[in-house]
C-alpha cells in the first residue's frame, strides 16, 4: 500500500484541456498557467488587448465587444495555445448559447397569410392594368390621327398690283395727343367778358348764324401771324377758348379769347383748331366770312380756301 501511494505521488498530473473548468475561459486560463504564460504573453501572440484576454478568461461578456468579435478572440486564443479554434468555439457556444438565433417554426401549424396584403396586391394589379390599357388606347388614337389625310387649305389668289403709277390721297392730319389736358377756364371769366362785349358783337340766340357777307374787322388783339402773312383768320364772337395744335402735336396757341380777339393762321401751316363750343369762333378767308368752327377739333386743311384774289 505504501508503494502504491509513492507511485501515485510521482505520477505527473494530466495537462488541462478545453473541456476543463467551469467554462471555456477558465479552461484557457488553466492551460495558460500550466505553460507559464502571462496575460501579456497571450496579448502579444494574439494581438488582443490584455483587458480583453482577462475578460475572456473570466467570461465577462459585458466587457467584450460584440459576439462575432468575441468568437474571433476565443479562436485566436485557443490557436495560440496549440488547440483547434473550432473546439474552443464549440465549448463557448455550449457555455453561452446565442439567444438571438431564430426559433424554428412549430411543427403542424399552418401559416396564415394577411388578407390585407392580398387585397393590396390585387388593387395594384388593377391599377397597373388600367394604366397599360390607357396607354394602348392613346397610342392607337395618335396612330389613327397620323394616318388621317391632312385638310386641304384653300389658298386665295392675291390680285396682282395694278401697273403704272398710283395716286395717293391727301395727307392725314397729325394724330391727336391723348395726354393733352383740356383747356382751363377760369370760373366767372366768361360772364365778365360777356358784360364787356364791344358794340356790334352782342351774343345772339343762335351763335352758329353768321352773315356770310360780313368782313373781318379787328375788335381786339390779333394773335398768330402778322397781317398779310396768312389768309385764314379766326375771330371769337363771344368769350371762349381756342387751342391751335401744330403738325407735330404740340400746342402752338392756347388761351382764352375775349369777344373780338382773333388768331391769324400762318400761310401753309398744317394746324388743327380746337374749340369747346360750336359756332363761337368765326372763320374769315381773305377777310370774308366763311362760317363758324364746330365744337372739338377741326383741321385747317378741311377749310376750303378759294383761289387767291
Amino acid at each position: 500500500m505504501a508503494e502504491e501511494g509513492e507511485r501515485d505521488a510521482g505520477t505527473p498530473a494530466p495537462a488541462p484541456d478545453l473541456q476543463d473548468g467551469e467554462h471555456v475561459g477558465a479552461a484557457l486560463r488553466a492551460i495558460r498557467e500550466s505553460r507559464g504564460l502571462s496575460l501579456a504573453d497571450i496579448a502579444a501572440l494574439t494581438r488582443i488587448r490584455p483587458a480583453y484576454v482577462e475578460a475572456i478568461e473570466a467570461l465577462r461578456l459585458q466587457d467584450l465587444p460584440s459576439r462575432p468579435f468575441t468568437i474571433g478572440y476565443i479562436r485566436a486564443y485557443a490557436q495560440a495555445l496549440g488547440f483547434p479554434g473550432d473546439a474552443a468555439i464549440a465549448r463557448f457556444k455550449a457555455d453561452d448559447p446565442d439567444r438571438n438565433d431564430a426559433l424554428r417554426p412549430p411543427v403542424g401549424v399552418r401559416r396564415m397569410a394577411d388578407p390585407r396584403l392580398r387585397l393590396m396586391t390585387l388593387a395594384g394589379l388593377l391599377i397597373l392594368s388600367a394604366i397599360i390599357a390607357w396607354n394602348l388606347i392613346r397610342r392607337g388614337a395618335l396612330h389613327d390621327e397620323a394616318r388621317r389625310p391632312a385638310a386641304v387649305v384653300a389658298v386665295t389668289a392675291t390680285p396682282a398690283a395694278p401697273a403704272g403709277p398710283m395716286s395717293l390721297g391727301a395727307p392725314l392730319p397729325a394724330p391727336v395727343e391723348s395726354n393733352a389736358p383740356p383747356p382751363y377756364l377760369t370760373p366767372g371769366l366768361e360772364a365778365q367778358l360777356s358784360a364787356a362785349l364791344p358794340e356790334g358783337l352782342a351774343a345772339t340766340e343762335d351763335p352758329t348764324l353768321l352773315d356770310l357777307g360780313e368782313t373781318f374787322a379787328p375788335r381786339g388783339a390779333v394773335n398768330g401771324a402778322p397781317a398779310g402773312a396768312g389768309r385764314l383768320v379766326l375771330q371769337a364772337r363771344r368769350p371762349t377758348t381756342l387751342i391751335v395744335w401744330g403738325p407735330d402735336g404740340a400746342a402752338w396757341f392756347a388761351r382764352p379769347l375775349a369777344a373780338g380777339e382773333a388768331y391769324r393762321t400762318p400761310a401753309g401751316a398744317r394746324v388743327t383748331f380746337e374749340t369747346v363750343e360750336a359756332g363761337v369762333v368765326a372763320i374769315f378767308v381773305d377777310d370774308r366770312a366763311r362760317g363758324v368752327l364746330p365744337a372739338g377739333r377741326t383741321p385747317a386743311g378741311s377749310i376750303v380756301l378759294p383761289p387767291s384774289p
